[in-house]
């Protein structure tokens, strides 16, 4: 015997109060005779009462209440093994949100057309469960892993650059902090029958070079934890200045370095792919260049289904047997007895 609701086992308290109300309703109902005194009324009502149908009633409505907090707290007994399938993938999304992905070489923008790419994303995923760690100078967890899709596209409506408080592109922080969301103990998820997937979405570009070396040390900590990193590489080769825009969203010129020349920011494709293990010509498609186009959405859909494919696995699980019925059938009973039942005798008509 076992209790699917033991964590509500204060609900046994539940008959003890009955039994306290009940004690309360004698005690007032004597208070009230010495009261009244021995009215020749009084009397003659108290005639017609009876005191063992009381008891009866009392009895079932106490032993009813007693059934219904049993069944609540779902007692089982027995258990049969089914086999159930599992499947999904956990995707923690770095989403790169630096200065440099307002750069107009993707239209509209490279942070809106990654934006709607991940949201497309999302729309095709099923089973898998998301997180978000947006990063520039800094990353940090916008929302765990979670299977509700919509709160990630709520969140990544509300990024934006201006927010940040450390410029650049630390790619570096952004892997370990989503290494720690798939690798975390707290998460009490099935991560053993998982895929792990790192997906960086950024243009790669830093203006510190220094930091590559870390990220690059960060990637292979993650990939010996058995995590798969792969890369949505936004933006051109070619590069773009990059806008500075006022608070009302109006053009306001290109940002401009210590020396007064205009910024122009380019895709870091070598240090992506560097990142990720993989190649442009790699059949499992880890290094997507996206300049807005569908079929990269796409064809990072398709590697995600295969990964749900080869994280498709049996496994056994116990089903208990249900026995609250037990306990509700003869307490719907007893509560049926107590509102039929009155507590006073049937009159005989002499005739």
């Amino acid at each position: 015997m076992r209790w699917g609701n033991l964590d509500f086992i204060w609900i046994l308290l539940g008959p003890i109060v009955v039994l306290c109300a009940f004690g309360i309703a004698s005690w007032r109902r004597k208070a009230l005779m010495k009261q009244v005194g021995d009215h020749p009324l009084v009397a003659e009502l108290l005639s017609h009462f009876s005191i063992e149908r009381r008891i009866i009633k009392r009895f079932c409505l106490f032993f009813g209440f007693c059934l219904i907090t049993i069944a609540a707290l779902r007692p089982q007994y027995g258990q049969t093994q089914s086999v159930v399938r599992r499947a999904g993938i956990d995707v923690a999304v770095a989403f790169d949100i630096s200065k440099s992905m307002m750069a107009r070489d993707v239209v509209p923008s490279r942070l809106i057309a990654a934006r709607s790419a991940l949201k497309s994303i999302l729309e095709s995923v099923n089973g898998d469960r998301i997180a978000l760690v947006p990063f520039a100078g800094i990353a940090f967890v916008q929302s765990p892993l979670t299977g509700d899709q919509t709160a990630i596209e709520m969140y990544l409506d509300e990024l934006d650059p201006k927010s940040m408080p450390v410029g650049g592109t630390n790619l570096e922080e952004a892997i370990r902090r989503s290494t720690e969301l798939l690798t975390s103990q707290k998460d009490k998820g099935d991560r053993g029958e998982r895929s792990r997937v790192i997906l960086l979405i950024t243009d790669g570009e830093d203006n510190r070079p220094d930091r590559a070396a870390a990220a690059l040390k960060a990637a292979e900590d993650a990939r010996e934890q058995g995590i798969l990193i792969y890369a949505m590489a936004v933006g051109s080769a070619v590069g773009e200045p990059i806008p500075i825009l006022g608070s009302d969203g109006s053009h306001q010129g290109y940002a401009k370095d210590n020396a007064g020349n205009t910024v122009v920011s380019k895709l870091n494709l070598d240090l992506l792919e560097k990142l990720t293990g993989a190649t442009l010509d790699d059949e499992s498609h880890r290094v997507l260049r996206f300049q807005g186009q569908t079929s990269t959405v796409s064809q990072l859909t398709a590697s995600f289904k295969q990964l749900q494919q080869s994280a498709l696995e049996l496994a056994m699980r116990n089903r208990y047997h249900e026995q609250y019925q037990y306990f509700l059938f003869p307490a719907f009973i007893l509560l049926l007895i107590e509102a039929l039942l009155s507590e006073r005798r049937r009159r005989r008509i002499s005739v």
